[in-house]
């Protein structure tokens, strides 16, 4: 098991034993986002999903600076951007936007391992190239190129003011004061 998500579910497991005496869930939930309406989008059902994909990962992560954050299993933050579109999905970052921005993508048949982040909210959109994209809360998600995966800085945080850190509730994280 690597380090990474032994923290992970060893801070999972303290989040939940917190909530315990206190009557207050481990985790928000949230009512799942719509599909409805999402033409020309194949959002199969991530619902179900569990662990064990070697591929594409979503973990619930404290961060130092951005509070809890959606990674990868390597540590990279996942950001979404405010030029996408949430509902419906659909991406406007291709070509050299994608380039520094890499689309966390999947293949068909494929279902990401995932660590505090709820499978209702986890779904996928056809790109225009064909690929198939990872979205969260209806958020297309994508990794930062210059992300060194220490999960220390903010980087990519509030990039050009439209790129941010996503929580595992498909949010934007904020930065604490």
């Amino acid at each position: 098991m690597s380090r990474l998500k032994m923290l992970v579910l060893a801070g999972l497991a303290a989040l939940a034993l917190s909530a315990c005496g206190s009557g207050a869930p481990a985790q928000p939930q949230a009512a799942p986002a719509a599909d409805q309406g999402m033409q020309g989008m194949d959002h199969s059902s991530m619902g179900g999903m569990h662990h064990g994909s070697d591929g594409v990962q979503l973990w619930a992560v404290q961060s130092g600076p951005l509070g809890v954050v959606v990674t990868n299993a390597d540590g990279h933050v996942l950001h979404r951007f405010d030029g996408d579109s949430a509902t419906p999905s659909a991406t406007a970052c291709t070509d050299a936007c994608a380039t520094q921005w890499p689309p966390l993508l999947v293949e068909a048949g494929e279902q990401p391992e995932l660590l505090g982040v709820d499978a209702d909210k986890v779904g996928v959109l056809q790109r225009p190239d064909g690929t198939r994209q990872i979205t969260l809360a209806g958020w297309p998600l994508y990794m930062y190129a210059q992300d060194d995966g220490s999960l220390t800085t903010t980087a990519g945080q509030g990039t050009d003011g439209k790129w941010f850190a996503v929580a595992p509730d498909g949010s934007k994280a904020v930065t604490p004061a």
